[in-house]
């Protein structure tokens, strides 16, 4: 369970401890319903070039992922685009952007063995779809593929949200759970998923300031009953006013349903992709190739430990399991863990 960060801390206790920009993982895979005919996956650099293929929010029609597309790009290195919108072979074609399961389905095949860094589905998800995503999460992960869902739900009532939070698994950035600026839940996911592309992969956001944020609906607490102390209870960042006069916003804590800091899952994410095992592939089983093994190992180490400052130590080992088969084995990512208490003693002498 998340606890409510406060000043408390006497020692720190360690327990476990733009892409193409060293420490940035900001490639953006984004699935939803856009104002276009376009069906074939299309990456787009920037919001401009998006816009005038999948068009804009001033179209009549429920278009999330259109609506979702400058929230991304707040951060984006690239959004690799799914649209899912049919349309009808009227002489006026009707859209059909609702996000069915056999459409979610379709456009993740679509994206398999892609490389990007976080996945946005544009729209709340019901916990059999997000089942799926979870599950699709799962299946690239053992194909050493990871990424991080940005995810928005939204429930009525604490005992509400339990449910739907054993959907997601360890591969899980963020679920949003409020509006942000008056925006719609979709379009404030979106910009959350954009504000963490911009941000290192090392970088918690636990008890920081968000700067993206200038208002949030609903507002929650951490008082016992509130929402919010279910959400900190089920390990759910959320974000709440810590100065109204002059708009600052933290998140309370960004730790996530796996019980692990926002930055410690996307630093694993960032050691796994940056393995680059593939190129031992259809090579010999020879000692050279696993010494090229050692020598791939070795590089991620010296770039995300002691070039990049990401995590404290990778601890591995190398093993030839049979004559097809070299395990690379990680056998830890030991991480600093995140301070959430500092202790502020003091006496007072009047003399």
């Amino acid at each position: 369970m998340a606890i409510r960060p406060d000043i408390h801390v006497y020692k720190e206790n360690v327990t476990m401890n733009n892409t193409a920009i060293p420490g940035m993982a900001s490639s953006i895979a984004v699935v939803g319903a856009f104002n276009s005919e376009v069906s074939e996956v299309t990456v787009v650099s920037s919001k401009e070039s998006a816009h005038a293929i999948f068009g804009t929010t001033e179209t009549v029609g429920d278009f999330k992922g259109t609506d979702a597309i400058d929230g991304l790009f707040y951060g984006a290195s690239n959004l690799i685009i799914v649209n899912i919108t049919t349309w009808s072979d009227d002489d006026t074609p009707v859209p059909s952007t609702t996000i069915t399961n056999e459409k979610l389905t379709s456009a993740l095949a679509k994206l398999k063995h892609e490389v990007f860094d976080i996945l946005y589905v544009a729209d709340e998800l019901a916990d059999a779809s997000q089942a799926l995503v979870t599950n699709w999460l799962d299946e690239q992960l053992e194909d050493k593929f990871a990424h991080g869902q940005v995810a928005q739900l939204q429930k009525s009532t604490a005992a509400a949200y339990t449910e739907s939070i054993a959907t997601f698994n360890d591969q899980i950035y963020w679920i949003t759970t409020q509006g942000y600026n008056s925006l719609s839940l979709n379009e404030s996911a979106a910009l959350m998923a954009g504000y963490i592309a911009s941000l290192r992969v090392n970088q918690s956001l636990t008890s920081k300031v968000i700067p993206i944020v200038s208002s949030v609906t609903p507002e929650y607490t951490t008082e016992s009953g509130d929402i919010g102390a279910k959400l900190l209870e089920l390990s759910v960042p959320f974000i709440e006013v810590r100065n109204r006069a002059s708009s600052r916003y933290i998140c309370v804590n960004s730790e996530l349903p796996n019980k692990l800091d926002l930055y410690i899952n996307r630093v694993r994410d960032y050691v796994i992709n940056r393995l680059e095992a593939e190129l031992i592939l259809g090579e010999s089983s020879s000692e050279r190739t696993i010494e090229t093994a050692q020598s791939i190992a070795e590089s991620v180490k010296k770039e995300c430990v002691d070039d990049l400052n990401l995590l404290k130590d990778i601890e591995y080992h190398i093993e030839k399991v049979s004559a097809k088969v070299v395990k690379i084995a990680l056998d830890a990512l030991v991480f600093d863990d995140v301070i959430i208490r500092v202790d502020i003693p003091f006496s007072i002498r009047v003399e």
